[in-house]
This record gives structure tokens, sequence and C-alpha cells, in this order.
């Protein structure tokens, strides 16, 4: 910039030079000096020359004078550039007490750098000094308005990694506060709120972030199921149980993952009855083998009529695994060993689970036919682990256990 304004300069001083050529070739002008015993006469070319000569040799001299301290000053740059470049390089290679050494060089040759200050902050949270940590922070927090945010979001971003959540709630609600659609400060505020369970205030934050951009409208729809699961799941009573279920949007309480963390908060209140009719409009609105499994939970107290409704179900899905499981479940529950035996073996014919394989195992076992319980049980924790079941002891094939005739 000053090179340009010189370079202007020149060029100017040049034109008026040319121009005013012809004016000093007929009249050059006369300046008298006097001052004390001495007396200087010149024309006013010649001064204007000897400005200009003084002029440059005031600027050579000054330059001279500064050279000294510019070639310190670059090399101070240079070495902290260089202590920079190392600490960077160390911070992504994991080196964390090299990279913190080599930032704080940078920092302390370079001046209050905010940025080199935050990343040997982040070198120094790695190694778990939080003391050093907040050191670093304070130094970084040295400028205005903007530097003050970014030291903030850094800090909360720690603490959070940190799983120091109850500290980072507060700064990151007033950073939400000065910048609400600050798209790092939405992501932190909302995984904060889920790490804490504060299911409510995750909720409320959903609609801005859906509107800059941090979730989309798929991710809006699995917070929102996740939140209602969770309150769901939280009732200590049926009367919670029954205010959170009425407080879900209509078309929620038809979605199969919310009907079925209502069903097993009934199930654990021993509220069995609560459940029946939820998940058989559910499942009106949309057949779900899960749900059917749900259903046929033999600690319901009222068995016989589940088993009723879902035998009126097999009619319709007679090819369903999860509906001849739990018919299963509720013959066995009501003693019906033979239907029970062909329901869990139809139900592993058409999909083998981990879950139908321990229910076959349990039947197996409580019919006195031990070796093929333990070959179900085995084929249960072999499928839970990924893997392929075994094939079963014939005898198993058979409907009904030797010498156990059926109850009714």
């Amino acid at each position: 910039m000053k090179r340009s304004l010189l370079l202007l300069l020149i060029l100017a001083l040049l034109l008026l030079a040319g121009a005013m050529a012809p004016m000093f070739k007929s009249d050059p002008g006369h300046v008298l000096i006097n001052f004390g015993s001495w007396t200087i006469e010149t024309s006013v070319l010649v001064m204007a020359a000897a400005f200009v000569i003084l002029w440059f040799a005031v600027q050579l001299i000054a330059w001279f004078w500064r050279m000294p301290v510019e070639a310190s000053r670059k090399m101070r740059e240079q070495r902290a550039f260089k202590q920079l470049e190392k600490g960077l390089l160390a911070l992504t290679e994991g080196d964390w007490r090299a990279a913190e050494k080599a930032l704080e060089k940078s920092a302390s040759q370079q001046g209050r750098t905010t940025a080199h200050y935050l990343a040997a902050a982040q070198a120094a949270d790695s190694q778990d000094a939080h003391d050093r940590r907040e050191y670093y922070l304070e130094q970084a927090d040295s400028g205005g308005g903007k530097k003050r945010f970014l030291v903030e979001l850094t800090r909360a971003r720690m603490l959070l990694a940190n799983g120091n959540r109850a500290a980072a709630l507060p700064l990151l609600q007033d950073l939400h506060k000065r910048r609400r659609k600050h798209p790092q400060v939405l992501e932190l505020l909302s995984r904060c709120y889920r790490e804490l369970g504060d299911w409510d205030g995750l909720v409320a934050l959903l609609p801005i972030l859906r509107k800059t951009g941090v979730l989309d409208d798929d991710q809006v729809r699995e917070v929102r199921e996740e939140a209602a699961v969770h309150k769901l799941k939280k009732a200590e009573n049926a009367d919670d149980l029954r205010a959170a279920w009425k407080q879900l949007p209509r078309a929620m309480r038809y979605q199969a993952t919310i009907v079925d963390a209502f069903a097993a908060s009934a199930s654990k209140l021993q509220r069995s009855d609560l459940a029946e009719p939820v998940i058989i409009a559910s499942l009106k609105h949309e057949w779900n083998p899960a749900l059917v499994l749900r259903y046929g939970d033999i600690g319901a107290e009222d068995s016989s009529k589940r088993l009723k409704q879902c035998e009126k179900w097999l009619k319709q899905h007679p090819e369903d695994a999860g509906l001849h499981l739990a018919l299963g479940r509720l013959c066995a529950g009501e003693s019906l060993w033979g239907k029970a035996r062909e329901h869990m073996v139809k139900s592993l014919e058409l999909e083998p689970s981990s879950v139908g394989y321990d229910a076959f195992g349990q039947l197996l076992e409580r019919q006195g036919e031990l070796e093929p319980a333990m070959a179900c049980f085995r084929n249960a924790l072999r499928m839970s682990q990924g893997q392929k079941p075994e094939p079963l002891p014939t005898v198993t094939a058979r409907l009904a256990a030797p010498g156990r005739p059926e109850q009714t």
C-alpha cells in the first residue's frame, strides 16, 4: 500500500515538473535565504530538487535504521510460523504434549493470537490437563465479542466431549441466545439435551434445527419418536403412562415403536390391560409382527382373550412367524402344550430367530426334553451373535411331547 502511494507521488511530481518545465526555462526563478552570516542564493528549480533529494536521503536513513528491527520481526514470525506448523501437525497426529508446547511457543512469539491459544487448549484438553486448558482459553479470550463467542463455543465443546454436560448446558444456552441460528451451537445443544435426557428441551429445539438444516425431516421425525419412547419408559405409574400417551400426537399413537414402548411400560407396571386396545388399534392401522409378539405376552392376565384374538388374526396371516410365536407363548401359558409346540415349530420354520429358539427351548425344558432344549438355547445364543442356527434333534419335530397328553 505504501509503495503504491509512493509511486503515485513520484508520478505526480514528474507530471508536475513536465508541465512547469517551459515556464522554468524562460524564468528559472530566484530564491534567497539569509540566515545569520549565511546567505544561500539559487533558483527555484534547484531548491525543489534539493528538497526532493533531502527527502529521499531521510527515507533511506530511516530504512537503514529500521532494517535490523524489521529483520528481527520477520525472523520471529518465521519461527512462530514453524512452531505453528509443528504444533498443528502434532495435533493431527495425536501427539498432544508436543502440540501444546509448539503452539504455546508460537502464540508467545507472535503475540496474543486467539487461534493459537484455542489450538493449545485443545491439545491440553486431550491430555486431561483442565487447568492448562482453562489458562489457554482465558488467554484466547482477549478480543471482542466474536472472539469471546468462539472461546465459549470451544469451552462448551470440550466440556461436552469430556462428559461434563451439566457445565456445558448453561454455556450452550447462552450462546444460543446470542446466535440463535448458529449450526454448531444448535448441534451441540441438541446433543447436550439428548445426553442429559432433557427430551422436552430437545423437542422444543426441533423447529429451529429443521429450519437451519441441522436436521432434515426424517431426522426430526426420529428424534420425536425417540423422545416419545423415553417419556413413556420413564412413567412410574399407570397415571403417568396414560398422561404421557395422551400428550402424543394422534398419528404417533399408531407407530409401532411408540406402541411397543407403551406396551413395555404397561407390562413393567403390571398393567398389560392398558396395552391391549392400543396394540389392536395399531395393528388394524398397519400390521407389524413385532407388535403381535408383544401382544402375545404370557404375563398378561387376559391371556385366553388374547389367544382367541391371535387365532382370528391367524386366518388373515397364516404365514406370519411372529404371530405363530405369539400363539405358541399364549398356548404354553394356558398349558396347551401340543398347540404351543406346533406354533413354535411353525414359527422357526418360517423365520428362525433368537427369541423363537429361546421360547421353544423353555417349552421343551418344561416338557422334560433337556437335550433338545439345550440345543435350542445354543441356537438362540448363536443367532444373537449373528451366527446361523444348527439343526435340532429330529425328536423336536414331533408336535406332541412323548408321554405328555395335551391339557385343555
